[in-house]
C-alpha cells in the first residue's frame, strides 16, 4: 500500500524485550493506558479504533515473520480486527460455522447487542429519542482486552471461528455482569438487559422531575392523548376556552390568579419586619396547639424529649425571659405545625407562617456555626414539616433535606454514639432518634422531588434506638442505659422503631427508580415491588396488633410508605394496553390507589353510598392534614385520583372496543370517589389552598365519564365541558373571594409585592394549560 510502511520488513522490526501493554493508539499518544476495551482514553478523546497487539512473544524463526497460526495485529490494513469489525458480520454467518451454538437462539446475541460505533459495545438501545447510551441503565461494563481476532495468512474460515468464539466470550461475560446486577433475569428467551422504555423523569421550566415525582402521573395522561378520541377532543376544548380572551372563563381565571397573589402577598411578612417572639399565643390557645403537635408528628416522627420540653414550657410561662431564644423557636415551631390540627379552614395559617419565617431568621443569624447543635437539628427538623403542614415551598424540601443530611453528618449523628466520646444514655439515645427522624425526611423529600437519596446504607453506623419511652431517659445524669422493653411492648417508639426496620427496602427502591443510571428490568422491579409488599404486611401487622396505635398513625405510616408503589409501576402502566404482561403494574397502582383514597377519606362505605366520615380525634386528625397539609399530604390523593381516572377512561375505551376489561370495583363507587374529590378539594380552597386547578382537575374526567354514559354527540359533549368549567371556575372564584375576605379590584392587583415560595402549585395562565407544577402544555 502506498504511503504505508511494511512492518513485515525484519530491517524496520523493533525488537522489545517486554510486551507492550497499552493500546496502540495510547502508545502513538505516549498517554497512559488502562488497557481496557475500549481504554478510557479512546473513549474520551472519541477515537474510533482501540487496538491491541498480541501479549504473547512471538517467535521469528525465518527472518521474524510470524508463524501461519500465530495472531498478529499490526494496523487495520495488515489484519487488525475492531471489536466492531468483530461483531458486524456475526448474523451473516452460517450455522456451521458456530457448532453446536446457534447466534440467532442466543438472546444474548441480537441486534441490541451490535455497536453503534467502534470500542462502544452497547448492551442496551441507545435511542436517542430515549436514553443517551447504555450508561443510563447502569449496566455496561467494559469488555476486557483480547488479542488479535485475525490471523495473517490463515483460511476465512479460521479466522471467522475465531472472531465467533471471541463473541461467545464476550457474551458469556456481559451475562454474568447482567446476572450479578439484576439476579436471575433470563426469562422466555427475552434479554432484559435492554430494559422497559418509559419515561424516567421530566422537565417543568428550571426543574426536573424524577420519576417518583407524582407529577409524572400526568403523564399518563398525555399519553392517553394518542389513544382516547374523547380525551383528545376535550383537550381541544380546554385550550380553546382558555385562550379566548373574550370568554368570562378567560376573564375569571386571570381574576382567580390575582386573588390568589394577593392572598399570598399577605400572609408572608417582610424580613426586616420580623422579630423573635413577637407572636406568641395566649397560654391556653398554645396549650392546644402544643398537644395538636404531641398527638400527631411527635408519635410518628422523632424530634424532641417530651418530659424536658414540657418542663422548659412550663418555666417559660412562669418567666419567659429565663429561657433562650432556641426554646422559643421550638415551641413556635411545634404550634405551627400543632395549627394544622387546630380547625378545619386553618385560621392559623398566616400565624404559622410567622413562626416559620421566625424560626429561619433565627437559624441564619448571627453565624450558621453557631446553630451547630442538637436544638439546631431539632429546629431544622421542625421547619421541614411546617414546610409541608403550611405549604412553604413544600415542592423545595428536597433541598433543606439534603442540607440537613449533611449538617447531621458533619455532628457525627451517623456514627453510632458508642464509637464516639462516651456519653450519658439520655444524649446517646437523643442522638439515634434523631438520626432516624433525619433518615426519613431525606427519603420522604427524595420521593417528593424525584431525585436520588443523599444517603446509603454503608454511610452510617448508628444503632436504632431503644424501645422506651422518654420517662426512661433522665437528662443529666450518668445512669445505666435502662433496659429496653421487648419489641411486642407498646412505647413511645414503638411506631417509629416499626416504620424504620423498612427503611432499607424504601431507601434501595427510591434510590433506583431516581438514580440516573438504574436499570429497567422488569423482573428487579417485580423483584422489589414483592419485597415492598412483602416489608409493608409485616409493618401493618405490627403496628394493628399493638390496640394503643391511632388511627392517626396508621393511615400516616400508610401514606408514607404505599406510595412507592407509584414511583415503580405506574410508568409501566400504559405498556400493559398492548401487551397483558405488564397488567400487573396497572392492577397494583389501581389497588394503592383505592387504599390511600380509603386512607384520606375520599371512599365510600361498602354498606351506603355514604363516604367514610371521621370519628374519633385522630381519624379528624389525619383528614385536617390532607385538607390543610401540602407535599406528600396532597400531592399522593391527587395522585391516587388521577390513577383512578385513568383506569375508568381505559375500562370504558375498552368496552367501546369489545375488549374484556379488569373487574376492579362496581363502576358508581368509583364515581362516588371523584364526587367525594371533588368536595376535598374544595375544602382545600376554603382552607387557604389558593390554586384552584387540584378543583378544576375534576371537570376533564367528570366530562369524559359523563360523555360516555349519556352517549353525547360532538357538540354535546363540547356544550356539557364547557358549563361544567363554567360552573366550576365561578365556583373558585366565590371560594377566592370569600377567602380574601374583601371585595378586590382589578387595578389594584398591579400593585402587589408578591412574594411566594410555593412553586410547585402555583397559578398557570389557564384552566388547564401552563400548570407551573405541571410538564405538560395543553389541558395538564
Amino acid at each position: 500500500m502506498d504511503g504505508v510502511p511494511d512492518l513485515t520488513d525484519p530491517s524496520r522490526q523493533k525488537k522489545r524485550r517486554r510486551p507492550a501493554l497499552a493500546c496502540e493508539q495510547c502508545r502513538r499518544r505516549k498517554v497512559r493506558c488502562d488497557r481496557r476495551l475500549p481504554c478510557s482514553t479512546c473513549v474520551r478523546t472519541n477515537h474510533v479504533d482501540c487496538t491491541y497487539v498480541p501479549l504473547q512473544k512471538v517467535a521469528t524463526p525465518d527472518r521474524g515473520f510470524p508463524k501461519q497460526d500465530d495472531p498478529v495485529s499490526v494496523s487495520k490494513d495488515f489484519g487488525l480486527v475492531t471489536l466492531h469489525e468483530a461483531t458486524s458480520g456475526v448474523s451473516e454467518l452460517p450455522a456451521i460455522l458456530t457448532p453446536g451454538h446457534s447466534t440467532r437462539s442466543d438472546p444474548w446475541v441480537n441486534d441490541e447487542l451490535v455497536p453503534q460505533t467502534a470500542g462502544h459495545f452497547s448492551i442496551a438501545d441507545s435511542s436517542p429519542d430515549d436514553h443517551s447510551g447504555p450508561a443510563d441503565f447502569g449496566l455496561w461494563q467494559p469488555v476486557r482486552p483480547v488479542s488479535s481476532l485475525a490471523v495473517r495468512g490463515s483460511r476465512p474460515k479460521d479466522a471467522l471461528l475465531d472472531r465467533i468464539r471471541q463473541l461467545e466470550q464476550q457474551v458469556a461475560d456481559l451475562k454474568g455482569q447482567c446476572k450479578h446486577t439484576g439476579g436471575d433475569l433470563l426469562e422466555d428467551g427475552i434479554a432484559p438487559s435492554a430494559g422497559l422504555k418509559y419515561s424516567r423523569g421530566s422537565v417543568s421550566k428550571t426543574r426536573f422531575f424524577g420519576q417518583s415525582h407524582w407529577m409524572n402521573s400526568a403523564d399518563m395522561v398525555r399519553s392517553m392523548f394518542h389513544d382516547s378520541d374523547m380525551l383528545y377532543r376535550l383537550g381541544n376544548i380546554a385550550r380553546k376556552l382558555e385562550t379566548d380572551e373574550t370568554s368570562q372563563i378567560c376573564h375569571d381565571l386571570r381574576t382567580c390568579k390575582n386573588l390568589g397573589r394577593l392572598i399570598k402577598s399577605r400572609r408572608t411578612p417582610k424580613f426586616n419586619t420580623i422579630t423573635i417572639g413577637e407572636n406568641v399565643p395566649t397560654r391556653e390557645l398554645a396549650d392546644t396547639l402544643i398537644d395538636c403537635y404531641l398527638r400527631t408528628f411527635e408519635s410518628v416522627h422523632r424530634i424532641l424529649h417530651i418530659p424536658s420540653f414540657k418542663a422548659d414550657y412550663e418555666q417559660y410561662w412562669k418567666s419567659p425571659a429565663e429561657l433562650p431564644d432556641h426554646f422559643l423557636i421550638l415551641m413556635q415551631l411545634c404550634m405551627a405545625i400543632g395549627a394544622t390540627f387546630y380547625d378545619d379552614l386553618f385560621t392559623l395559617r398566616t400565624q404559622a407562617i410567622h413562626w416559620f419565617w421566625e424560626g429561619m431568621v433565627w437559624l441564619l443569624t448571627p453565624c450558621e456555626k453557631s446553630r451547630m447543635t442538637i436544638v439546631g437539628l431539632q429546629i431544622r427538623c421542625l421547619l421541614h414539616y411546617v414546610r409541608q403542614t403550611a405549604n412553604i415551598g413544600s415542592d423545595l424540601t428536597w433541598i433543606g433535606a439534603s442540607s440537613l443530611v449533611s449538617t447531621a453528618m458533619y455532628m457525627g449523628l451517623h456514627r453510632d454514639p458508642k464509637n464516639l466520646v462516651k456519653m450519658t444514655p439520655y444524649r446517646a439515645e437523643m442522638r439515634r432518634r434523631l438520626w432516624v427522624t433525619i433518615l426519613e425526611i431525606c427519603l420522604q423529600s427524595s420521593i417528593d422531588a424525584g431525585g436520588p437519596p443523599s444517603i446509603s446504607i454503608p454511610d452510617y453506623d448508628t444503632e436504632m434506638p431503644a424501645n422506651i419511652d422518654d420517662e426512661c431517659l433522665v437528662e443529666g445524669t450518668d445512669m445505666r442505659n435502662p433496659r429496653p422493653k421487648p419489641d411486642n411492648a407498646f412505647t413511645q417508639m414503638t411506631i417509629p422503631l416499626a416504620l424504620f426496620r423498612t427503611f432499607p427496602t424504601r431507601l434501595a427502591i427510591a434510590k433506583r427508580v431516581n438514580e440516573l443510571r438504574s436499570d429497567t428490568i422488569y423482573e428487579e422491579t417485580l423483584r422489589q415491588s414483592g419485597e415492598l409488599r412483602k416489608t409493608l404486611q409485616s409493618l401493618m401487622k405490627e403496628l394493628k396488633a399493638h390496640t394503643e396505635t391511632s388511627p392517626f398513625q396508621l393511615r400516616f405510616v400508610q401514606l408514607a410508605t404505599h406510595r412507592l408503589f407509584f414511583a415503580l409501576h405506574h410508568p409501566i402502566t400504559p405498556l400493559a394496553k398492548s401487551n397483558a404482561l405488564y397488567s400487573y403494574s396497572r392492577m397494583i397502582c389501581m389497588e394503592i390507589a383505592l387504599r390511600i383514597c380509603q386512607s384520606a377519606y375520599l371512599m365510600p362505605e361498602k354498606s351506603s353510598n355514604a363516604i367514610d366520615i371521621p370519628v374519633q380525634q385522630s381519624e379528624t386528625d389525619f383528614r385536617r392534614l390532607t385538607v390543610n397539609g401540602s407535599g406528600s399530604f396532597r400531592s399522593v390523593p391527587i395522585q391516587s385520583a388521577l390513577v383512578i381516572g385513568l383506569e375508568i377512561i381505559n375500562q370504558k375505551e375498552a368496552e367501546t372496543r369489545n375488549r374484556p376489561t379488569m373487574p376492579l370495583m362496581i363502576e358508581p363507587e368509583l364515581h362516588r370517589i371523584f364526587e367525594s374529590y371533588a368536595d376535598w378539594s374544595r375544602s382545600r380552597i376554603r382552607s387557604g389552598e389558593t390554586n384552584i386547578k387540584g378543583h378544576s382537575i375534576g371537570v376533564l374526567l367528570q366530562a369524559h365519564f359523563d360523555a360516555f354514559d349519556s352517549d353525547l354527540t360532538e357538540e354535546e359533549t363540547e356544550k356539557l365541558f364547557e358549563r361544567s368549567c363554567s360552573e366550576r371556575v365561578t365556583e373558585c372564584l366565590g371560594l377566592l373571594r370569600e377567602l380574601a375576605g374583601i371585595t378586590v379590584h382589578e387595578e389594584s392587583f398591579d400593585e402587589l409585592e408578591f412574594h411566594d415560595t410555593d412553586m410547585d402549585f402555583d397559578f398557570g395562565a389557564g384552566l388547564f394549560g401552563a400548570w407551573e407544577w405541571d410538564p405538560m402544555d395543553g389541558v395538564f
